[in-house]
């Protein structure tokens, strides 16, 4: 084995970043929500950040997706904490407070090993996104992957990102992260601190 081979993955991808960052962040009996559970890694991961005392809200539109994430959230032992929704994300602000989440995830595009055709849409993506505006409380983070490497995604990503860049001119922080001089467009992080 080489040190390369024992190295971490650099630049890391966007979803270890993602936990990374958070990681430190997001504290016991805080309210998260995953935005895309998808397969349930952000869930799992965000059950563990907000402990015992803490809540997750999480949304799919796929019963797959549900299926899935449901499966992987009680082997893990977090399922008294987590609470799925099967509808779209865009309805969090009906299912949380206003001002009362520290994180929103989203991780965008589609759900890995079904149909790639079935994909976050840019409309319904803006919509949640402004949910989880509402929902944020002052100082709590937003953070987006974004897949510009198929063409809905491309749009979407575009989208998405002159939202962030609309909330940045309203004094929120807004960072983005992701690999360049790739073949094709690589996934991205978008980062952004509420502010207010």
């Amino acid at each position: 084995m080489t040190p390369a081979d024992s190295a971490p993955l650099f630049p890391p991808r966007p979803t270890a970043l993602v936990q990374e960052i958070l990681r430190r962040l997001v504290a016991p009996g805080d309210l998260a929500i995953d935005a895309t559970a998808g397969n349930g890694h952000d869930t799992i991961f965000l059950a563990e950040c907000v402990g015992a005392a803490g809540r997750v809200l999480a949304f799919d539109v796929q019963e797959a997706a549900l299926v899935s994430a449901t499966s992987r959230v009680t082997a893990a032992g977090f399922a008294p904490r987590v609470e799925f929704f099967h509808e779209s994300h865009a309805e969090m602000a009906a299912r949380a407070t206003a001002g009362s989440a520290a994180v929103v995830m989203f991780n965008l595009g589609y759900l890995p090993g079904e149909n790639h055709a079935l994909t976050t849409e840019q409309a319904t993506t803006l919509s949640a996104l402004a949910s989880a505006a509402t929902v944020l409380k002052p100082g709590g983070i937003l953070a987006v992957i974004c897949y510009p490497g198929h063409p809905a995604g491309a749009a979407e990503a575009v989208a998405v990102e002159l939202w962030m860049t609309a909330q940045a001119s309203a004094g929120w922080r807004i960072a983005k992260y992701g690999a360049i001089g790739t073949r094709q467009p690589a996934p991205f992080l978008l980062l952004a601190c509420k502010v207010g």
